[in-house]
């Protein structure tokens, strides 16, 4: 029953308002145009969105994954949104497994209580993107880890790439280190899943004078973007880590420097009361991508918060496991504070009338509104949005209905805010006063809709 309620819980903070919150911009509008291809024109791809490395793309998964989504919910991204809550879901319920499986029960429900009312985490779960999906797979890969089930393993492992390289490329280097010296035939087969996994790039790759793999060459080889790095890139680094992971479990500085301190104390203290295997397993999990990060100056030597997607059921479970060990009373003061804060964020965020961002629901009334004043007639559009490509409003015109057509009379624009960038937007504004006049303005939330008359 508190599996149940908690898992319930989780499902219902991460879909509660979802348009309200759903964050539609240039990567959400760009996947779901590919996804109508796929859907109504049947077009089918070998890759699937690009990363932050020129010339690199991910696989095709994460496209194919919620697609049916989209098809369900006729187009509508928030089904798509409800789709990847929901594996979270699932994902938040195998940590539960897996806790209860290699240490105790009570770790499995303290993990799962964990990710489930954490904010951060809610957050991160309400994210359309590829690389949302990525702990399902994670925590798929390490009950397969632990049960010697090597098929399973190396499919988990290589659709964990398709879903972000940056995060489960760790993955292989802690598996080396994990199984080293256990090698056997019967491996094999993981590595055939795996190698399968490959194919869609493999087949664009060879389609394209090797793209992928000079684009590799040139990352690994002529960028150096491995190399030990200077004491004080070590240090930003370092910080960089732990302003990733403790805002995750508590909300104020204090009681998360304390809640480090007390986590790491308490692992020296119990650490030989806990199973080793699960507790090797987790920590090279967690360890892994930390220590190779520390070398890593390539891209610009951007790392994100997202990268560690792949280990925060890890982490999760190790913190569970440590503060169970502790004692019911230091795993009761520790829930307390965690679910005070979390709970109480969580609250003022869900209860806002708006995100401080651009989202959903006011991009859809927006184009509402065009369809209802146009009336039926034809009519033109033109957004302007930050990252200057408007991905996300060429979809939701198309999901609505819009086609191509020539230039009519009667204009609709778009506008997102962009404080950061105003001679771009000053820019967009006078080349629409040169052929156009203002017939009437209306605001929906941070958007500033137009009808305009061409002259």
């Amino acid at each position: 029953m508190i599996i149940f309620l908690t898992l319930f819980a989780a499902f219902f903070l991460r879909i509660y308002r979802v348009s309200d919150f759903l964050g539609f911009w240039f990567d959400q509008g760009r996947d779901a145009l590919v996804i109508w291809d796929l859907i109504h024109k049947g077009k089918i791809f070998l890759i699937g969105p690009t990363t932050g490395i020129e010339g690199i793309f991910l696989g095709p998964f994460y496209y194919y994954f919620i697609a049916p989504a989209y098809a369900i919910g006729r187009g509508h991204p928030a089904a798509a949104a409800i789709f990847l809550s929901l594996v979270n879901v699932l994902a938040i319920y195998l940590v539960y497994l897996f806790g209860k499986k290699y240490f105790n029960r009570t770790t499995g429900l303290l993990a799962a209580v964990l990710i489930s009312f954490s904010t951060r985490f809610m957050q991160d779960h309400r994210w359309l993107s590829n690389p949302t999906p990525l702990p399902l797979f994670a925590i798929l890969a390490l009950h397969a880890l632990m049960q010697k089930r090597w098929w399973l393993l190396g499919l988990s492992v290589g659709l964990s790439l398709q879903l972000e390289a940056a995060s489960a490329v760790f993955f292989i280097p802690a598996l080396l280190i994990i199984l080293w010296g256990k090698f056997n035939k019967k491996m094999l087969v993981g590595l055939l899943f795996f190698g399968l996994t490959l194919t869609p790039q493999l087949i664009f790759n060879f389609r394209h004078q090797n793209i992928l793999f000079n684009a590799f060459k040139t990352f690994l080889v002529s960028q150096r973007s491995f190399q030990p790095q200077p004491i004080s890139f070590l240090s930003t680094r370092l910080k960089f880590y732990y302003d990733t992971f403790t805002p995750r479990y508590f909300r104020t500085p204090p009681t998360a420097l304390l809640f480090s301190v007390a986590t790491l104390a308490t692992f020296f203290l119990v650490w030989k009361k806990i199973p080793g295997k699960p507790l090797k397993a987790l920590l090279v999990w967690w360890f892994t991508p930390m220590v190779i990060l520390l070398f890593y100056h390539g891209n610009k030597g951007y790392v994100w918060d997202y990268y560690f997607t792949g280990v925060f059921p890890a982490l999760t479970l190790l913190i569970s496991a440590i503060w169970v060990k502790a004692g019911p009373k230091a795993a009761v003061i520790f829930l307390t504070i965690f679910l005070y804060q979390n709970i109480s964020a969580t609250s003022a965020f869900l209860r806002q009338p708006q995100p401080a961002y651009i989202a959903l629901t006011p991009q859809i009334q927006a184009v509402d509104w065009i369809y209802s004043q146009a009336a039926g007639k034809p009519f033109n559009t033109d957004a302007y949005v930050p990252p200057v490509i408007p991905y996300s409003y060429d979809y939701l015109f198309l999901w609505k209905g819009k086609t191509e057509i020539k230039l009519v009379p009667d204009l609709y624009t778009i506008q997102e805010p962009d404080p950061g960038h105003p001679k771009l937007l000053n820019a967009w504004l006078a080349r629409q006063d040169s052929y156009s006049k203002i017939d009437k303005t209306i605001i929906f939330g941070p958007l500033t809709v137009q009808h305009r008359i061409r002259r």
